[in-house]
């Protein structure tokens, strides 16, 4: 089965609250997104799978501004985004040129990716339906933080 990345908006002091018990990351109840496409998202926003949070403006849309260690997920972390870091990312998702996406995701070498990056998301589609896949999930995570800037909420996020 493929790996997931779930990101879930909460107020401030939901996130103070997982700061002081990270067990209740499976109390959050708000609005939800979650993608299977996770680092080849990332590439296509960052030129990273993996991205450092700080090294691009968009390092931590999917991987979070702070990693907190919780015991009970299985990869034993989750990340959070403090509601200010929210509303930067919405903005710069939502300029993100999503034309210019779908052309690098037409001229990538897929069987490169995989090899030298690690993008085994990629395998989930196939080559042909790519770019409108890839982004349509960038467009659908733009609205999700857009909404989630809106309500004027932080973000939290982990990997299953």
């Amino acid at each position: 089965m493929a790996q997931s990345v779930r990101l879930q908006a909460a107020g401030s002091e939901e996130i103070d609250a997982l700061r002081a018990n990270p067990a209740g990351i499976g109390t959050l109840t708000g609005d939800d997104h979650r993608t299977y496409l996770g680092p080849t998202l990332n590439y296509f926003l960052t030129g990273e799978a993996y991205p450092n949070p700080t090294g691009h403006p968009l390092g931590a849309v999917l991987d979070g501004a702070e990693d907190i260690d919780c015991p009970s997920l299985e990869n034993g972390a989750f990340a959070v985004v403090p509601r200010e870091q929210v509303a930067d990312i919405a903005a710069l998702l939502a300029a993100v040129d999503l034309a210019a996406v779908r052309t690098a995701v037409e001229q990538a070498d897929f069987d490169t990716l995989l090899d030298e990056q690690e993008l085994y998301d990629l395998e989930l589609i196939p080559v042909d339906e790519a770019p409108g896949v890839i982004t349509t999930e960038i467009k659908q995570l733009a609205a999700f933080y857009e909404r989630a800037a809106q309500a004027g909420l932080a973000m939290a996020m982990y990997t299953t």
